[in-house]
């Protein structure tokens, strides 16, 4: 009787281990998607804060998309190209600071803010603005045709009216950027 309570024992520790690995196995097979599923939603919003990280941090520009506009402008009269540059959106900083600088040594950026306050005054709002865009249209009228160099190449500006847009939209600091002018 003791070997065959014996052999029993042992039956259920082999039983005991092949349920135990029929476990790890239903684990391995229906657990690890849900986790390597959980792992990368964590992974995603990880990126995601990272990414909107500095959208989050910029503090340069005004609680409306006017305030901003006029702040670029303060900027621009005191010859501050590179705080003006900071008014616009992270991705055309770069761009918008590189043309400013050149307006700046060609004397032309008070010709420029001149256009820029001219233009402020005869903005409408459009239609499509939203809580996160504004957009000020308004004409422009060339009357005699010119050229212009962008970006190295020479372009041809043909006279006549023109409908010209600024853009702006809002971070999630609250502040407004310009988008374009």
């Amino acid at each position: 009787m003791n070997k065959l309570w014996t052999n029993l024992k042992s039956w259920y520790g082999v039983l005991f281990l092949v349920l135990a690995a029929g476990g790890v196995l239903w684990f391995v097979l229906n657990g690890m998607p849900y986790i390597n599923k959980l792992r990368e939603n964590w992974e995603a919003q990880r990126l995601q804060a990272q990414w909107e990280k500095p959208y989050r941090e910029d503090t340069y520009g005004g609680k409306t998309p006017e305030e901003t506009y006029d702040m670029f402008l303060d900027a621009l009269r005191k010859g501050d190209t590179t705080l003006a540059s900071k008014y616009f959106i992270i991705e055309k900083k770069n761009d918008w600071e590189k043309t400013l600088e050149e307006y700046k040594k060609q004397s032309l950026l008070a010709n420029f803010v001149k256009e820029l306050e001219d233009t402020r005054k005869i903005w409408k709002k459009s239609e499509k603005s939203t809580d996160l865009t504004a957009s000020f249209k308004y004409e422009v009228l060339i009357e005699k045709g010119s050229k212009a160099t962008i970006d190295g190449q020479e372009v041809e500006i043909p006279a006549g009216n023109y409908i010209n847009e600024s853009v702006f939209t809002k971070y999630p600091s609250g502040v407004w950027k310009i988008e374009g002018l």
